[in-house]
């Protein structure tokens, strides 16, 4: 079994990209060997108004019952607009999504904002994780009307201690570098970290000594699917010589315990 913390559906303004629709995804999944993925809209990153993005997601979740049963909605809250906490609700409450996505590079907060840390220890009360994608491309790829900032470990690393109950799940960056300087301040903590090695190079075992230093309890799966190839994670799991325990927590098993799935 795979289950893939990081999707997209919708459109990205900078090129072009296909299977980027419910049915264009689970078709790449399929293809993959990818039972289940967390989604997001990626609509919702650039709408003024984010909530219509995370409605048209739940929308067309629930236009088929294949895609209910294998997309796991993700919501983008920005807390910066007026009624993120309504929205918030109304994400998880009602329309039954079950995690929360933070993008404060692209809707300009801090993550230590008092609104935004009101809003993950909100998350934490629900018992649902808040995703933190580092990047959505690289740097070197961005169009020039991208943002040109990253999600960094001194973001991560300011914003823990004002929400010790949260968890985190960071992708998408150098989680390498990321968790060596976040190891101190997760160690005793409640809410767990959790790390994807989608920007983890194949060579010189870099993934399996990634996995040793933070633990395979602490790893997930993630492609960025339709934006990025996936085959390079699978790669990366086939060469290792990672057990088939660690390999089974890696590609689901940590994700089913946190998801409830």
């Amino acid at each position: 079994m795979i289950i893939d913390i990081n999707t997209y559906i919708g459109h990205w303004p900078f090129r072009q990209i296909t299977n980027n629709t419910p049915e264009g995804l689970v078709n790449l999944m399929d293809k993959a060997g990818v039972d289940k993925a967390c989604v997001s809209n990626i609509n919702a990153i650039f709408y003024r108004n984010v909530q219509d993005g995370n409605e048209e997601l739940a929308q067309q979740i629930n236009s088929c019952q294949q895609f209910g049963e294998r997309l796991i909605p993700f919501a983008i809250i920005n807390p910066a607009y007026p009624g993120w906490e309504k929205d918030f609700s109304n994400c998880i409450d009602d329309l039954g999504m079950k995690g929360l996505e933070l993008y404060p590079a692209y809707h300009q907060y801090k993550l230590t904002s008092s609104r935004s840390v009101e809003l993950l220890n909100m998350a934490a009360e629900k018992n649902i994780p808040v995703h933190l994608p580092c990047a959505i491309e690289n740097m070197r790829q961005r169009h020039w009307l991208d943002t040109k900032e990253d999600l960094t470990g001194d973001n991560v690393a300011q914003v823990l201690p004002l929400c010790p109950k949260t968890d985190f799940i960071i992708t998408n960056g150098p989680s390498t570098a990321i968790a060596s300087q976040l190891m101190s301040l997760t160690q005793g903590r409640q809410g767990k970290i959790y790390y994807d090695f989608s920007r983890i190079g194949l060579l010189n075992s870099n993934f399996e000594k990634f996995v040793i230093a933070v633990g395979a309890d602490n790893v997930v799966f993630g492609s960025v699917m339709p934006m990025q190839y996936i085959e390079t994670q699978f790669a990366k799991l086939h060469y290792s010589k990672l057990s088939n325990e660690e390999k089974e927590k890696i590609m689901y098993k940590n994700l089913k315990d946190l998801l409830k799935l």
